[in-house]
């Protein structure tokens, strides 16, 4: 897997270079960094390596803390949730952002991809904070 790592950290130095793998050949292997939205709002991007590339990393939202919706409820207590595009929140708590659904994942998807659909999902994040409809008004299912 180091060949692919050392290929995905090149593309993240040219694309996203606040993004870095960390650990890759340990237990905790992950990409982390620090994403900017069109409002300027910085959120830091979790995506645990597991099995990739053989299943999706999964992704979550580790700061700012306490991420909340539009009625104020945390995204943490809404868990799984289609219309939101959240998965199981992490045991601190971290939302997890639903990016691939696995029948659709293939191993030849990049870590650039998923991060591309972190900023989407950002995005759509801070307009449904604003406008109160749901992440799927604004991002298709994948």
């Amino acid at each position: 897997m180091t060949t692919r790592l050392d290929k995905e950290e090149e593309a993240l130095r040219l694309a996203f270079p606040q993004f870095r793998i960390q650990d890759p050949d340990g237990p905790n292997a992950g990409v982390i960094g620090r994403m900017r939205t069109n409002s300027r709002t910085e959120y830091t991007i979790w995506l645990g390596l597991g099995d990739f590339p053989n299943s999706a990393p999964a992704m979550y939202i580790i700061e700012p803390a306490g991420l909340t919706d539009h009625n104020g409820t945390l995204l943490s207590m809404i868990g799984p949730s289609a219309e939101m595009h959240l998965l199981q929140p992490d045991p601190h708590g971290h939302p997890q952002v639903c990016h691939y659904n696995g029948k659709f994942w293939l191993p030849r998807v990049s870590i650039h991809k998923i991060l591309m659909k972190a900023r989407l999902w950002l995005e759509a994040y801070e307009s449904h904070r604003r406008e109160g409809l749901a992440i799927d008004a604004y991002l298709r299912h994948m």
